[in-house]
């Protein structure tokens, strides 16, 4: 018997089913740049509000690709979402579609001429990338790069926020570097509570709604740090064995508020087979309550086989008050501590570097805590599998 059957929408919808809806979207936007802390939003209504752009009312551009049956009357756009922000609200997606090969110039201008704050939704939909359907490239599609140069253009000094709406990286290079763009934050794909959960992340709804997450993937810096897709070498592939800079790494994310990480404490030495226990104090030394996401890494140094430059081995959530200090308990589990060789994954005498802190160690581009680092001895030998 299927039990799945009898479900129906006055469960699929429930009012927990669309809180849970609503939590999950807030809690997995990445905000990538905030200029000079623009956000939160200090306003709370503007006099005239511009939102533009191919997603800002385009609810099946709001989903990835296995998505069920949209529920529209229940799906908040961005342009719904943020009505509330502005006595006058007027918007226009510039391109009929993402791909925004149809653009028209003279309609953003409109729009966003005289407005006090500027909202510009990009990104890409399930026509063009989902399973099976792989992007060329990383490039803005169409026209959109020049939908976001002239809404800046035509702002007239307007600040402008860039949402973004897509699933793999992008280059947003110029939106990255241009002082005009106050903000940026990666979306994803949200689904139904798109709109409410851009509210209230925008303007820290309760004192509890700053963005937290993680980029879940490297962001290159130049397409030609992209591999080749037929080589299947790991040499330059995710950020385990990346060389160089990139414009947003694996793992970075910024908050409304900052933390500063004390009293890393590892055992000197560690069995083969044993966990690695680990303790971490990390301290919200800002304005805001807001989530911290810790990360542990560690590298292998000097070790006789290829290694990883950097490996992710343990990570936890954290929601801290302006002022509170949490110590961490975490553990690295035995097996990640093993490398490959000929004979398999086998734990190996020699060094570990283990890293602490709210991002990649080493990254030009910080998320403004600090990286802690200790060295513990792996003491002995183990086959972990063959």
């Amino acid at each position: 018997m299927n039990p799945y059957t009898d479900l129906d929408l006055s469960i699929i919808q429930s009012p927990d089913h669309q809180a849970l809806a609503l939590e999950a979207a807030m809690k997995s936007f990445v905000l990538l740049k905030n200029r000079n802390s623009f956000l939160p939003l200090k306003q709370s209504v503007f006099n005239r509000v511009s939102i533009v752009g191919p997603p800002s009312n385009n609810i099946t551009s709001l989903y990835g690709d296995h998505y069920p049956t949209i529920n529209e009357t229940l799906t908040v756009s961005p342009l719904q979402g943020l009505n509330p922000l502005g006595d006058l609200v007027v918007s226009t997606n510039g391109c009929s579609e993402a791909r925004c090969d149809d653009y028209d110039p003279s309609i953003i201008k409109t729009v966003v001429d005289g407005a006090d704050i500027v909202f510009v939704c990009l990104g890409t939909d399930s026509q063009i990338e989902s399973e099976g359907h792989d992007r060329a490239d990383i490039e803005l599609q169409g026209q959109q790069l020049q939908l976001l140069q002239d809404a800046v253009t035509f702002s007239n000094g307007a600040p402008v926020v860039l949402l973004l709406f897509n699933a793999g990286p992008l280059n947003i290079t110029w939106a990255d570097e241009s002082p005009a763009v106050v903000a940026i934050l990666e979306c994803f794909y949200p689904a139904q509570a798109t709109g409410t959960a851009l509210y209230r992340v925008l303007t820290n709804y309760d004192g509890v709604s700053s963005p937290a997450a993680r980029l879940p993937a490297t962001w290159p810096l130049l397409a030609s740090q992209i591999p080749d897709m037929v080589n299947y070498i790991m040499a330059g592939r995710t950020y385990r064995y990346l060389e160089g800079q990139t414009l947003y790494p694996f793992g970075y994310g910024l908050s409304y508020t900052t933390f500063t990480y004390s009293d890393l404490k590892t055992p000197p030495t560690v069995n083969p087979g044993q966990d690695l226990l680990l303790h971490v104090t990390v301290n919200n030394t800002g304005l805001y309550s807001a989530d911290e996401v810790t990360q542990v890494y560690i590298t292998w140094v000097n070790y006789p086989v290829p290694t990883p430059n950097l490996q992710l081995v343990a990570v936890a959530r954290t929601t801290l008050t302006s002022g509170q200090a949490v110590t961490l308990n975490l553990t690295v589990p035995a097996r990640y501590l093993a490398v490959y060789t000929d004979s398999g994954w086998e734990t190996l005498p020699g060094t570990i570097r283990v890293y602490a802190g709210g991002q990649q160690p080493g990254q030009q581009r910080s998320v403004g805590s600090n990286v802690l680092s200790a060295d513990v001895i792996i003491a002995g030998f183990d086959i972990v599998s063959s």
